[in-house]
């Protein structure tokens, strides 16, 4: 009896973590819809921000900087001096556009965007996971160069 209840208990417990896998493999764009909060994204410092946002129609907007950006002694973003520009230009990005998601790929057609290179072309995350409030993906070509980034969002509440 006592080790018919350990099969059943251990059976029940594979069974959870095939549905928890399970679901971070097949997550659906609907699963993405709603606002996220950036946590962490290696190109943009110690405490990024940033917020993305999917709409049920397909829809996104994106915005991505560093947390420690410097203010503009002017206090006018036309009249910033050309350290300040670089800075603002090298700590962030913003883009938006329609997405959709085939498997662990999103795809991202970008509309507009702070980086204009982007305009017009599709963007690739990969190994993006859904599990629970957390959404993670790699950027494989990051728009300032470098190795691949990862990005890790939580689900704005």
């Amino acid at each position: 009896m006592n080790q018919h209840r350990i099969l059943r208990v251990s059976a029940i417990a594979a069974l959870g973590l095939l549905i928890t896998a399970g679901h971070a493999v097949s997550q659906t764009a609907k699963d993405l819809v709603g606002a996220w909060t950036l946590v962490t994204a290696d190109a943009f410092g110690a405490n990024p921000k940033g917020v993305v946002i999917f709409s049920a129609d397909g829809r996104m907007a994106a915005m991505l900087m560093r947390a420690d950006l410097p203010r503009y002694a002017s206090n006018n973003r036309g009249q910033g001096t050309a350290a300040e520009n670089k800075a603002t230009v090298d700590g962030m990005i913003s883009y938006f556009g329609t997405y959709s998601l085939n498997g662990k790929e999103l795809t991202f057609h970008i509309d507009g965007s702070s980086f204009p290179n982007w305009i017009g072309a599709d963007q690739k995350r990969t190994n993006v996971t859904l599990i629970g409030d957390e959404l993670k993906w790699t950027q494989p070509t990051p728009s300032a160069g470098g190795p691949p980034l990862t990005a890790v969002w939580k689900r704005a509440k």
